[in-house]
C-alpha cells in the first residue's frame, strides 16, 4: 500500500499502518494476500484524490479492485496468502517459520514484481471508469458499513469510499466479506489515529507488531469470531451463496437489502465496542 501511495504522492501513515490487519491474508487467516489488499486500498485513496463525487469515487475504486484481483493470480496462481506461501500464519510458531524459511524475502521479491504492475492497473482502470462511467447505482456493502461506523472510531465521513474495493470479497472475488473487512480496517485505523505518536513506525517496530500482534487486534479478533458465529463464515461467497457477475450486479444486491444484515451487525458491534471503551476510559 505504501508503495502505491508514494507513487501517487499520497502520505497517510496512520492508514498505511492500519492495513497491517490484512497481512498474512486478513488477520493471518490465509485469505487474500496483503500485497493485493494493500493495492486495493491504495486505489481507494487514489480514486478519492482524482474524483469529486463520492459515488464516482466508490465505483472507480471498486472497478480498480476488480482489475487488480483479476491480474494478481498471473504472478502467483492464487490470490490467497496460504496457497502462495504454503505456511499457516495463525500461530506465532507459524509466523516464525515463515521468516526462518525465507518467505519474507520471497514476498519481497513478489512485491517488486507486483508494485509497478499494480500502479499501472490503478491508473488505467480509474481512467477507464472516468471515460466509460456506467449509469446506475454505485451502492457498495463495504462503503455502507464504513459510513455507519466512521464516527464511532474517529474517522471522517469521506473516508468511507476508501474501502470500496473490498466489496463482494475484495474486488467481487468472493473473499473476505466487505462489511467485515471495513469493520476491521476502521478499528485498526482508529487505533493508529488515536496514538500520540503520529509518525510511521520504524521498520523494526512494524515487524514486531506484525509478528506478535498489535493492541487493537484483540478486539478485531472478537469482531471476526462473533461475525463468523453469526453468519457461519467470513467469506462473501459462502455468506451470500453466490458470486457477483459485475459491479452492477453487486449494487443491485445491496440496494435490495442483500447486505443489510452484515452491515448492521458490524456497525452495531463496533459502536458498542467503542462505547464500552469510552466508558472504561
Amino acid at each position: 500500500m505504501t508503495t502505491q501511495m508514494r507513487g501517487s504522492g499520497i502520505d497517510e501513515p496512520a492508514y498505511e499502518q492500519a492495513i497491517h490487519a490484512f497481512s498474512g491474508g486478513f488477520m493471518h487467516r490465509g485469505h487474500a494476500c496483503g500485497l493485493l489488499t494493500g493495492a486495493v486500498l491504495a486505489a481507494g485513496f487514489v480514486a478519492r484524490a482524482r474524483f469529486d463525487d463520492d459515488a464516482i469515487r466508490s465505483g472507480a475504486a471498486l472497478h480498480a479492485a476488480m482489475k487488480l484481483a483479476e491480474a494478481y493470480p498471473d504472478l502467483t496462481s492464487s490470490i490467497d496468502c496460504r496457497e502462495i506461501t504454503e505456511v499457516s500464519l495463525l500461530k506465532l510458531s507459524g509466523r516464525l517459520r515463515y521468516f526462518r524459511q525465507g518467505q519474507g524475502r520471497t514476498c519481497g521479491r513478489l512485491h517488486l514484481r507486483w508494485a509497478p504492475r499494480a500502479q499501472r492497473l490503478i491508473d488505467k482502470s480509474l481512467m477507464e471508469f472516468e471515460e466509460h462511467m456506467p449509469a446506475g447505482s454505485c451502492a457498495n456493502c463495504a462503503v455502507r458499513t464504513m459510513r455507519e461506523l466512521t464516527s464511532s472510531v474517529g474517522m471522517k465521513t469521506g473516508d468511507s469510499v476508501l474501502v470500496a474495493g473490498f466489496a463482494g470479497g475484495v474486488g467481487l472475488c468472493g473473499n473476505v466479506c466487505g462489511a467485515l473487512a471495513a469493520g476491521v480496517f476502521a478499528m485498526s485505523a482508529g487505533y493508529y489515529l488515536g496514538r500520540e505518536e503520529k509518525k510511521r513506525d520504524s521498520r523494526l517496530r512494524g515487524s514486531l507488531e506484525e509478528l506478535v500482534g498489535a493492541k487493537y487486534r484483540a478486539a478485531a479478533t472478537r469482531l471476526r469470531l462473533d461475525f463468523v458465529g453469526e453468519f457461519g463464515s467470513e467469506l462473501c461467497v459462502e455468506i451470500t451463496e453466490r458470486r457477483f457477475q459485475d459491479a452492477a450486479d453487486h449494487s443491485m444486491f445491496v440496494e435490495q437489502g442483500g447486505c443489510e444484515n452484515v452491515t448492521n451487525f458490524v456497525a452495531d458491534w463496533t459502536a458498542e465496542h467503542s462505547a464500552r471503551k469510552r466508558t472504561n476510559a
